[in-house]
């Protein structure tokens, strides 16, 4: 299958046969139509990465840079955290990753106590080390799904949803990690270490 992200792929094989069908019927008239497809395609691509094989360790969820490294209160679990802050790529694949291996335990779509949209998980480790990635969907412009569900497992680094365009990210770590990755520093999704836990 064409390497875009698999919850777009049966809209981009459609219009692409609707594309083909057009070109057909009035000829090379409308070639241009293809640029903006060309550059959707790029906008939606979604190829292998190859996740380092390190189990107590938190990987970014998503291609982008370090904005913030903070201590903070983790807003859905009411319990302090180390919160690492990236600020999605605009020209990178759109795709988001697990952080972590574990169970999922909970999906929020708004951000607590409010009715800003949001895309949010918690994930469990089997250590008991609680991990959520909360997305910010502040603009009409900025999408996000996922094809997680509670109660079902999930790998390290494993591709689970979709979101774009330039979103800011927010890793809720546990308090008591060995920080990796620094404020600054680029990051990629499925590939790039951000904390190790401490055990």
């Amino acid at each position: 299958m064409l390497p875009i992200a698999k919850e777009l792929q049966p809209i981009f094989v459609f219009g692409t046969l609707i594309l083909v069908g057009v070109q057909f019927l009035l000829g090379s008239f409308v070639t241009f139509l293809w640029l903006p497809w060309v550059v959707l395609a790029f906008f939606i691509r979604d190829f292998h990465r190859e996740i380092p094989p390190i189990p107590l360790a938190s990987i970014s969820p998503v291609d982008g840079v370090v904005e913030n490294i903070r201590d903070i209160n983790n807003p859905y679990l009411e319990q302090p955290a180390c919160c690492y802050t990236i600020q999605q790529s605009n020209l990178g694949e759109f795709n988001m990753h697990s952080p972590i291996e574990g169970k999922v335990e909970q999906l929020w779509v708004r951000y607590p106590n409010t009715d800003k949209k949001a895309l949010s998980y918690w994930i469990r480790t089997d250590e008991k080390d609680d991990v959520v990635v909360h997305v910010e969907l502040n603009s009409g412009w900025q999408h996000g799904s996922t094809v997680l569900h509670p109660g079902e497992r999930v790998g390290q680094g494993q591709r689970c949803g979709f979101i774009a365009m330039g979103c800011k990210v927010h890793i809720y770590l546990p308090e008591r990690i060995h920080r990796v990755a620094q404020v600054g520093d680029r990051v990629t999704a499925g590939k790039n270490i951000l904390a190790q836990f401490v055990h």
